[in-house]
């Protein structure tokens, strides 16, 4: 896919608890631009955003809050009782996002550039289909008895329902499956300093 006049594309994925969110931080602290899809998200939902726009269009007022927010909760429950409403939310979100991504790419000045993808493997299919391209899929891995283990420090810390935390295991692909397709693989079993050593090793390697 690489091409003289556009960037390296390095996806960066995981599963919830394997420290993703950390390895992106870090890549930022080298200097490197990460293409973030939550905040992506995120930012398009906020008031007057075009993602919010369209939302507001497709779904109406109902969604919104007294102050014209939208409200998630109400959005929530419209689409979760509704499978064609769902598909059609995810459908318009997907596109937002990979417009998203896709324009950052197009517009950074940067060789190599990476995007935080939570679900690449899950929404693999639907992404390329939208015409994102990269050129390697770097997954944080930690084996799913540490994934329960984090989150269930998470959940006491946060005073959060462990049993509904864990079911976000349940929803996403297992993570020994996600190892077996990633082009690499960060072991993030060990301290935060050797996930940072293993990936300043594979940046240093792409350049």
């Amino acid at each position: 896919m690489n091409q003289s006049n556009y960037p390296y594309v390095v996806v960066i994925t995981g599963g919830i608890a394997t420290g993703k969110s950390e390895a992106s931080k870090y890549l930022r602290e080298l200097g490197y631009t990460v293409l973030d899809c939550d905040l992506i998200v995120h930012n398009g939902y906020e008031k007057d955003n075009y993602l919010y726009k369209i939302l507001v269009d497709t779904f109406s007022e109902v969604i919104l809050d007294d102050d014209k927010y939208i409200d998630r909760q109400k959005l929530g429950k419209i689409v979760l009782s509704d499978n064609e409403k769902l598909n059609k939310l995810n459908s318009l979100v997907h596109k937002y996002v990979v417009d998203e991504l896709l324009n950052g790419i197009k517009n950074t000045v940067d060789k190599l550039i990476f995007l935080d993808i939570p679900l690449m493997f899950e929404q693999k299919e639907a992404l390329d289909n939208m015409g994102l391209k990269y050129d390697e899929i770097w997954l944080i891995y930690v084996s799913e008895e540490t994934q329960k283990q984090r989150l269930e420090q998470r959940a006491n810390k946060e005073n959060k329902d462990l049993e509904q935390t864990l079911t976000i295991i349940k929803k996403q692909m297992p993570i020994e499956e996600k190892k077996t397709l990633a082009d690499k693989v960060i072991n993030n079993e060990r301290s935060i300093d050797d996930l940072r050593k293993d990936i300043l090793k594979l940046t240093q390697n792409l350049r």
